[in-house]
């Protein structure tokens, strides 16, 4: 089977709805991307289906779909089971839900959910929550709460919850009490959650961020449950970026996965010796998720500078036989965050010199023609 393409590029979150602060233009129409819009002049724009279950970005519906993991629809995707994976160990019990730390800004009208970076943990802090709560409430449930990174728990479980739930990125802002997990084992998740704010409260790592000024971890964020999900064999050689889940997917299907991109010259690299190669940028969906328009038209156009403008030269010396780039589609929160997932522009990017009458143009989110294509049209 031939590649159609040596290298896929995902941004993920790049396309978004017009913006009063940017003018009623999109982050996309916004930025200052010249290798962008050179790269337009080596293909027509088409719109692409990126998470045709329709689950959210932030859950990782678009990286599911690039390795076709399937799933039982209408449930959570079970993210939580495949960042374990990325251990390189087999769950130890039937299934697990990320329970992430998380801050709620409580007033008496709403409880709102933090940015879960400003709490800037560190791995002994984390220890120490953990143990106590595995301790005082999940030991006797035959539960055990594990520390993937700081910022990063799961808890092992013996059966998936009937729940969905919202990721902890896709709530940031909105009033807790309307992302809490729903379905038909709501309530005693409920007064889980009651119990697990009860030990955060009174715990020494708490009282200390309290008298220093920090801010405090009282909550966990529960979501992605489910069991290990099967794998298939892949259409990628490679994968290369930094993404929740990536690793794992990469893991549970096989794929060499070659971490964050340093140097996109290395991809490029990577890309003509073993087609095809997924690479990821996941920035601007973390700015969007934080509402910061400033930011994400930073990494856009840090992007552009540093990956695309390399991509666009590789092209031009025939490195590669043929690239995308797929914009990806806007990543909302709060109760936005539950909306289906629309197309977003991809790029098919032609190698060899571009003759000076085909102009440029910018990549939008608006009037996207043509029958949308998939991840199955991009590796044939």
């Amino acid at each position: 089977m031939r590649p159609l393409a040596n290298l896929i590029l995902l941004i993920r979150g790049a396309a978004d709805r017009p913006q009063d602060l940017l003018g009623g233009r999109t982050a996309l129409e916004y930025a200052n991307l010249p290798s962008l819009r050179r790269l337009t002049r080596r293909g027509r724009t088409r719109p692409f289906q990126a998470a045709s279950s329709g689950h959210t970005i932030h859950a990782g519906g678009d990286l599911f779909d690039a390795f076709g993991v399937s799933f039982d629809s209408g449930r959570d995707l079970p993210l939580a089971a495949v960042s374990w994976r990325a251990t390189g160990k087999e769950l130890p019990k039937a299934a697990a839900i990320r329970a992430d730390p998380a801050r709620l800004a409580v007033s008496p009208e709403v409880a709102a959910v933090m940015d879960p970076d400003e709490l800037a943990l560190e791995q002994t802090e984390a220890g120490e929550l953990v143990e106590a709560l595995n301790r005082e409430v999940f030991r006797s449930l035959d539960a055990e709460l594990v520390v993937l990174e700081p910022a990063r728990w799961l808890l092992h479980v013996g059966e998936t919850p009937e729940l969905t739930t919202m990721p902890l990125e896709g709530w940031i802002g909105a009033d807790a009490a309307g992302g809490l997990p729903r379905g038909a084992d709501q309530q005693s998740w409920h007064r889980l959650i009651n119990e697990i704010q009860m030990v955060l409260a009174e715990h020494s790592v708490n009282r200390a961020r309290r008298e220093a000024g920090r801010p405090e971890v009282n909550t966990l964020w529960l979501w992605g449950g489910g069991v290990m999900p099967g794998s298939r064999e892949s259409r990628w050689r490679g994968v290369l970026g930094q993404a929740d889940g990536l690793s794992g997917l990469a893991e549970l299907n096989g794929v060499p996965f070659c971490g964050a991109v340093t140097d996109f010259r290395e991809a490029i690299r990577q890309a003509g010796a073993a087609p095809p190669q997924l690479v990821v940028a996941d920035t601007p969906r973390a700015a969007g998720a934080r509402a910061d328009l400033g930011a994400k038209v930073d990494a856009l156009e840090a992007l552009d500078r540093e990956w695309l403008a390399e991509l666009d030269g590789a092209l031009d010396a025939r490195s590669l036989e043929g690239a995308w780039v797929i914009l990806g589609p806007e990543a909302p929160t709060g109760g936005r965050a539950r909306a289906p997932v629309p197309p977003c522009p991809a790029l098919p990017c032609r190698p060899g010199r571009i003759w000076p009458w085909m102009r440029p143009s910018v990549p939008s989110e608006r009037n996207l023609v043509g029958k949308a294509v998939g991840w199955d049209d991009l590796v044939g």
